[in-house]
Formats: C-alpha cells, structure tokens, sequence
C-alpha cells in the first residue's frame, strides 16, 4: 500500500479517529487505527466495541490496501512532521512514513485479527452541527456521572434524544436536576423516535465532528447503533436500553408556581460559588429573598458566609427562603446568557428554571434542607 497525503489533513484525522480507541483495550488490535486506502480516498478508523469513529480525506492512493497501524504513535508521529506532503508505504511489517527530512517507521498490527466495523443506520434527519454540539453541552451536566451511573440507575448516565416532527429534544438527569433543551431539525420522514446515549460519549461526539450539518440516525427497530455524520466524519456508537426515567411527570408547573424571582444568572451563579467556600462537602448554599435584592448565605461548622445580589419578585413574600447545592445551581444555570426566571412554590419543591429570551433550554433543580 502506497498513500501520498496532506500532513495537517492526516494528522487531524489521526487524532480524531485515535478519541474512539479505548484506553486499555481487551484486544490488542484496537489499539489500532484502520487504514483503507483506495480511488484517492483514505479512511481512518477507531474501534472501541461501543463507539466507531471514521475520518475521510483526499489522497493520492497509487496502490491501495488496508492495514491496522498503532493509532495513538500515528497520532504522535503526524503531528510531529512539517507541513508538506506525507508518503505512507506499507510492507508485510512495517508502516514507513516518510515526509521532507523525515522518516519512521512503525509496526502493523495483523489486520485479520480486527473486527468488522459497525455500520450506523440510513439518516433519520439533519441539524445544524454548532446547534446540536450547543443543545448537547447545555443537557450533558445535569446528567449523572458515569461512575455512579451503574445497575438501576444506569440510564440517568445518558442523554435522550428524542425526534418529534421537526424538532430534536435532547434531555438529562440525575434526579436532583433535570435540564432539557430543544433544536429544530429537517427529518427525513415521519420522525418520532428516541434514544439514550451516554452524556460523556455523545457530548465528545457533538464538539468533535466540525463544523456545516449532522446527519443522525436513530436506530432501527431492534438495532442498537445510532450514528452521527458530517462531511468527512462519520461515528456509529452504541445506544443504551431503557432506565431513563419519565422525567415528564416530574416539571412543575409554571402557572402553578407561588410566584417567581427574576436574576442576572452569572451574578447568582459567582455569588453561589464565592460562598459556596465555606460550605465544606455539602457546599449547600442558601437564598433568602428580600424585595430587590437576595441574601445569598453558607454555614459550615465554623465559618460562614454572606453576600448580595440583585433580583426582582413577584408573588413571592419578603423573607422567603430556599437552599440548594450551589454546584448543581450553578451548571443548570450556565447555559443562560440573558436574565433567569426561577419558578417558586414552597421551600421543599422542585423550582422550575426558565430563561427570560428566546432560548429553547429549560431546567428543574431539587431544593436542599439548609443548615440553619
């Protein structure tokens, strides 16, 4: 196999396609990445058993053939040459890269012993990629770490992801916060599906496929491969099944609500984290609501502290007070830019977190019992 390349080209798709090769992987082949040169197109593939990612680039492929090479020295060794023109030559052993001044040479792994890819179904529909990667980092938060996220309680380690006619809503929870959000979307047909996705998988997924639209597909029924494609990236990855809980029967109602409190979320946001400090592991912080302003307050065992932040009100008695855990306060309030509403009822309900522009983002947070 003979390959003439771009060196920013194959040095990016490396490192791209080296993100789906598992840390310790049980085969010694997926350490690989998968070389298939041919009709001036080279692939680049990783393979981790649940997630397969493919990068695509233009190339002068005088004879073609497949080969599987130690993917992360690729990475290491591309990214290292100067930017010219990158001849890869191939033998029974050995992977000889070759670029001005430069030249290793790097053993192949037995390509027989690799397994056959997997193929992600046809695209259910298409959204704008910057879109999806924002709805996909705005939700992945509130999801439940992956190290928790085990037995029954392993689907609250995921996103949903479910298609409703020409809008895409992408949901996460941990049980103390929920966070969804909305993006639309051009289905391909009749589009009424859902799937659960692992945050941390689907969040590297969504930033790392560049930039135009994404092609998504669901899986078929029985299949359990979703897939997300642009341009020249392609990543097939396992879903998960059921344990997502119907999170739907546990928003509350704005029109519901006692009354409301209107904030600045970046300054409520800092005020939570500078006090926060004092707070020790329980970092619960505590807001009491005063007119124009909120007194923003944490108590450890010993120290304490206070500080001030502007807020308007409405239907919400002077002196009402509410705890929460400022971490989980402050993540479902990131992703607003603009003033926040929060939805009030009594100081032991779920508040209801809505931006006050256009933004399709919504999110539910738990109250904590605070320290008096």
């Amino acid at each position: 196999m003979k390959i003439n390349v771009d060196q920013r080209s194959l040095a990016d798709a490396a490192r791209w396609a080296s993100r789906y090769i598992a840390d310790k992987p049980t085969v010694p082949v997926l350490s690989g990445l998968l070389l298939d040169a041919a009709d001036d197109r080279l692939t680049i593939n990783g393979f981790d058993y649940d997630t397969s990612g493919r990068a695509t680039l233009a190339a002068d492929t005088p004879s073609s053939g497949s080969i599987v090479v130690p993917g992360r020295l690729l990475a290491d060794v591309t990214n290292t040459l100067p930017d010219s023109m990158v001849e890869l030559t191939a033998d029974d052993d050995v992977l000889t890269v070759t670029a001005p001044g430069n030249q290793f040479t790097l053993p192949l792994l037995p390509a027989r012993e690799y397994p056959a890819l997997p193929k992600a179904p046809a695209a259910t529909g298409t959204a704008d990629d910057a879109e999806f990667a924002a709805a996909v980092k705005d939700v992945a938060t509130a999801a439940m770490a992956t190290k928790d996220a085990v037995g029954q309680v392993e689907g609250l380690g995921g996103i949903r992801v479910r298609a409703q006619g020409e809008r895409l809503e992408l949901t996460a929870t941990d049980r103390y916060r929920i966070a969804w959000r909305t993006l639309p979307w051009q289905p391909n047909g009749p589009a009424d599906d859902t799937m659960l996705i692992t945050a941390p998988t689907l969040a590297d997924i969504a930033k790392s496929l560049g930039s135009g639209e994404v092609d998504i597909s669901f899986p078929e029924p029985g299949g359990g491969m979703a897939g997300f494609a642009t341009t020249d990236r392609t990543v097939a990855v396992r879903t998960r099944v059921g344990g997502f809980p119907p999170v739907e029967n546990l928003v509350p109602k704005a029109e519901a609500a006692t009354g409301y409190a209107e904030f600045d979320p970046a300054e409520l946001a800092a005020a939570a984290r500078r006090v926060a400090v004092v707070g020790e592991k329980s970092r619960q912080v505590r807001v009491t609501l005063r007119g124009d302003h909120a007194e923003v307050a944490a108590r450890g065992d010993g120290p304490s502290a206070n500080t001030s932040v502007e807020t308007t009100i409405d239907g919400i008695d002077d002196g009402f007070v509410i705890g929460f855990n400022s971490e989980f306060l402050t993540t479902v309030l990131a992703p607003i830019t603009d003033r926040v509403r929060i939805w009030l009822y009594t100081p032991t309900r779920p508040v209801l977190i809505e931006p006050l522009d256009d933004t399709p983002y919504r999110a539910v947070l738990m109250p904590v019992r605070i320290k008096q």
